[in-house]
């Protein structure tokens, strides 16, 4: 970066000679703009460097000398400079090249592709929250790989989705089969395609198209989706995960083997550093983007088998069904020989090939940087493509080969003569064969922090999905029941050791969902895929079948005007019709029935949960919250009280969250088991039973397919002012921090060009990369970061980041103050390897009580051991824990703000201080909750401390 180089005067751009501390602010969620962080008005404030996605901002000359009045928190201390850093742009807006100004409907296409990926960016924060730091070899849990296979299979769900709606409804169910049609005798023939009514008039031009022309177009079509879902979530790579600091760029590269320079981050040389503070965190893009070679191979080659399978089994009677497949034959040499389908038997097997070689390439590479300190750049590692872009090009070459084979295929009907089985095989078991395995990876997720080895759930696994499988193809008989024994033991057996592993893990009490944090993240990632799986699927159903009667299905324009034609051949007699057909409706898979029917009843529990616990809240309202839990409470006596008393009551319903979510992870991973057991929805039952299914089941429909409807209105809503703005903006700031390592087609992380940029206007101000300040201004100044809410947690990282830096972990020229940060109370607790407390040096949390009165009167955990430098130690005079007087880190908090909370103790600490929870410059009374905190007395008193100590610090000897 540039900024300040031979700058001068007053401009908001170049900082006078006297200011001596930069206050860097930095917002939390909702993209706070730079005028409301700096308390001034739009027109007060002036971009002084960035871009359209981060820029720093800064009060202009004429409202910087402009008078206030005393006790204005507006104000700035003498010598300090006040700037505002805005990165929200960069989580709540595409960045798609050359559609900036896209509107319509590529811009809603785009929008909805955000909405299909959140289950993607779900699993890769639960890649974080397993434990980063697990040993390798034998005694490995291989927690990362499993749930990068986890999010392996998020991905074959969707394509297995997309075939869904692509081949086995509009494919299969919407172009009926050429017929011919004689009006007379002495008429020509016609011959027409019946097409669903739903579809747009331009669909008509493919019923003149032959039966495998068209698939192929279908198949091509559903390629062209699943790249297009890889591309939306890499097309920022570019812009966020290839930035770095001017820093780390000026830094020399030593060729391989040559010894380190000496730096200050020597002193530490061997000590266990946090995760964030290690070379490569935050650039391992090149690794991790091999994941997207390895995902487009699994997903184009399993679109071929899908096809392969459908046209290798469509002419054989009695293989549609999963149910007895091998008893009847269906595996047998003979029946992929006969008839030419030896080729279709080829593709098969060479795609399943590819699926395999494809998952064990992702479950098998390792991303995290070393723990060890090191003293300089090294060169950045190569990482070789050749395999992966081998096995792609083997997945095309199938896929294109298949698409070949369709289009030779000609123009026989595409559905089975039996028109009870599916119309597309493979489309019913596929879905339910990968909630499967989503099922027990997140079983054996349960245990990954507790170091479960990998050596037991892996067989565990192994073994509990092929004996299911082998039972269903061989259901019948001693050796049915022998397979289906085998996967239920190997299922208990798997449950049963995940779970004594995780009660036996000495830190569960003090990590997020009691230490199974990563089954939790991954049953809502799988329960939120599927949601939206049933919603698209369920909502196209819905659109095609619209009519709901005989007219649901047309004939193509062509086909109508050559039957007017031969009706108006006899003038004196029109046709009457005699009889209706009967209403078609289009079948859907079993699956996304029965998930639907699961997770509306889940939602419906979790609901009463929130009511129940909403009750309860209401019936303790009278029981005042004091200040610091555990404490007394007063009374209230004023009605000030008494609406600080509702405020607080509030905010702790709102903190509830970790323990909702987790309710929410646990009926969504009952969602899933429950798909694979409950009764066929297209089936009929006799009895009270059959009639309350069935009504279970429509209602369910419904509902998903109005959550359909509502999804659609809020992708439509999130572009009504901005084209490219992505839907669910604020689930976009909380899941995008963490760099991408779980899934390739996850939403890009932002962090990776914050904490880069970040750090880039902390060593410019400071010297540290390069710029030309003379030596005894640079030795003057000092940099106090003030960060709110998920700010505080940008600001750590970017702390942690600086320690390869020339000053090494303990910068004496640095300060800290966050306010209404979830430092401790969330971060800490899911990812405790990033914001942990043997990473932040402070006391770790218990998390909240459901059913208590006050969530957080409850026992604190012991303390840890720190194996390295903590941050507290490094903001603390003489690299120590830190005295009152001695920590640059101060932190404000309030009972009444919902998703803040004091980054170390409630009471007795050196950092936290609570602030006002009345706004005393509101003209009416108002309650502060979580914003507002630089307008609070509290908040001059800590930077003034802050300011004195910074400038008063020296350099750790």
């Amino acid at each position: 970066m540039h900024w300040w180089r031979g700058g001068q005067g007053g401009s908001a751009d170049a900082p006078s000679r006297a200011d001596d501390v930069l206050e860097l602010r930095v917002h939390g969620v909702a993209n706070t703009p730079p005028a409301a962080m700096l308390d001034l008005r739009p027109d007060q404030v002036e971009q002084v460097d960035g871009d359209d996605l981060g820029s720093f901002w800064a009060p202009t000359s004429a409202v910087a000398a402009a008078p206030r009045k005393a006790g204005d928190p507006r104000v700035v201390p003498a010598g300090v400079r006040r700037e505002a850093y805005s990165w929200g742009a960069m989580a709540r807006f595409s960045t798609v090249p050359g559609l900036g100004r896209a509107s319509g409907l590529v811009a809603g296409l785009v929008r909805v592709l955000w909405v299909v990926i959140v289950p993607f960016g779900l699993a890769n924060v639960a890649y974080w929250s397993r434990d980063a730091d697990e040993p390798h070899g034998r005694r490995s849990s291989a927690g990362g790989g499993l749930v990068r296979l986890f999010g392996l299979a998020l991905t074959l769900l969707w394509v297995t989705t997309t075939a869904t709606i692509t081949l086995g409804i509009v494919a299969a169910q919407c172009y009926g089969p050429r017929t011919s049609l004689t009006p007379g005798a002495s008429g020509d023939a016609v011959q027409y395609v019946q097409v669903c009514a739903a579809l747009p008039d331009w669909a008509d031009a493919a019923a003149r198209w032959s039966t495998g022309l068209r698939t192929a177009v279908l198949v091509g079509f559903t390629a062209v989706v699943i790249v297009a879902l890889g591309a939306v979530g890499s097309t920022g790579r570019l812009r966020y995960e290839r930035r770095m600091s001017t820093t780390k760029a000026r830094q020399r590269l030593r060729p391989a083997g040559a010894p380190p320079a000496a730096t200050r981050a020597d002193e530490v040389r061997g000590q266990v550093w946090p995760m964030l503070a290690r070379r490569g965190f935050w650039t391992h893009a090149d690794r991790s983007s091999l994941q997207w070679f390895q995902h487009l191979a699994a997903a184009f080659a399993t679109l071929a088998g899908l096809v392969a399978w459908h046209y290798l089994y469509r002419d054989e009677p009695g293989c549609a069904t999963s149910v007895g497949f091998g008893a009847r034959g269906c595996l047998d040499p003979g029946v992929w020989t006969a008839d030419g389908r030896l080729p279709w038997a080829v593709l098969l097997l060479v795609s399943v090939v590819v699926v395999g070689l494809a998952a064990a390439r992702t479950g098998r590479f390792r991303l995290e940087p070393p723990p060890r300190a090191r003293g300089d750049q090294p060169r950045p590692p190569r990482v070789s493509r050749t395999g992966d872009v081998l096995l792609l090009v083997a997945a095309l070459a199938v896929l294109i080969a298949v698409l070949v084979a369709v289009v030779r295929s000609g123009d026989g009907p595409l559905r089975p003569s039996d028109p009870t089985v599916a119309p597309f095989l493979g489309l019913y078991a596929l879905p339910r064969l990968l909630v499967a395995v989503v099922v027990l990876l997140a079983i054996a997720a349960v245990g990954i922090r507790a170091r479960l080895r990998a050596r037991v759930w892996v067989p565990l696994t192994l073994v509990a999905l092929a004996a299911a499988v082998t039972s269903v193809l061989w259901p019948d008989g001693g050796w049915g029941a022998g397979w289906r024994s085998l996967a239920g033991l190997a299922l208990v057996v798997l449950v049963v050791v995940a779970w004594t592993a995780n009660r036996r893990h000495a830190g569960r009490l003090r990590e997020g969902w009691s230490g199974r944090g990563p089954a939790v993240l991954l049953s809502t990632a799988a329960g939120v895929g599927m949601v939206l799986s049933a919603a698209a699927v369920l909502g196209a159903v819905a659109w095609l079948d619209a009519p709901a009667a005989a007219e649901n299905q047309r004939l193509s324009a062509q086909d109508t005007a050559a039957l007017e034609q031969a009706a108006a051949a006899e003038p004196l007699r029109d046709p009457v019709v005699v009889h209706l057909p009967a209403s078609a409706r289009l079948q859907v898979p079993p699956g996304y029935e029965q998930f639907a029917v699961a997770s509306v009843a889940v939602l419906v529990l979790l609901l009463v949960l929130v009511v129940v616990l909403t009750a309860r809240m209401g019936a303790l309202r009278r029981r005042p919250l004091p200040v610091v839990p555990g404490g007394a409470g007063a009374a209230p006596e004023l009605l000030e009280d008494l609406a600080v008393q509702t405020g607080r009551r509030h905010a702790a319903l709102a903190q509830r969250a970790e323990r909702l979510i987790g309710a929410l992870g646990l009926l969504f991973f009952l969602a899933l088991l429950a798909t694979l057991v409950l009764p066929d929805p297209h089936a009929a039952y006799d009895g009270p039973f059959g009639a309350l299914w069935t009504l279970g089941v429509e209602l369910s429909r419904t509902a998903v397919v109005a959550g359909f409807g509502l999804i659609v209105a809020s992708v439509v809503l999130a572009g009504s002012k901005q084209p490219l703005a992505r839907p669910w903006g604020l689930l976009w700031d909380l899941m995008c921090f963490l760099p991408r390592a779980a899934h390739p087609f996850a939403p890009p992380c932002y962090a990776e060009r914050v904490v880069p940029e970040l750090r880039s206007r902390i060593d410019a101000w400071l010297g540290d990369d390069g710029t030309p300040i003379p030596d005894d201004e640079r030795r003057g100044r000092r940099v106090l970061l003030s960060a709110h809410s998920l700010g505080g947690v940008v600001c750590v990282a970017t702390l942690l980041a600086r320690w390869d830096g020339p000053a090494g972990p303990y910068d004496h020229r640095v300060g800290l103050l966050t306010y209404g940060t979830q430092l401790r109370a969330y971060f800490g607790r899911f990812f405790p390897e990033l914001f942990g407390p043997s990473v932040l040096g402070t006391r770790p949390s218990a998390g909240a009580r459901l059913w208590n009165p006050d969530p957080w009167d409850c026992p604190v955990p012991p303390g840890v051991a720190h194996a390295g430098p903590t941050l507290r130690a490094s903001l603390s005079a003489h690299g120590g824990e830190g005295r009152a007087g001695a920590v640059r880190w101060r932190s404000l908090w309030r009972r009444t703000d919902f998703i803040g909370f004091p980054v170390d103790a409630y009471a007795d600490s050196v950092v936290d201080v609570p602030a006002s929870e009345v706004d005393a410059d509101a003209y009416l009374l108002a309650v502060a909750a979580h914003s507002g905190y630089p307008r609070a007395p509290e908040y001059r008193q800590e930077l003034d401390t802050l300011v004195a100590r910074l400038r008063a610090s020296r350099a750790v000897r």
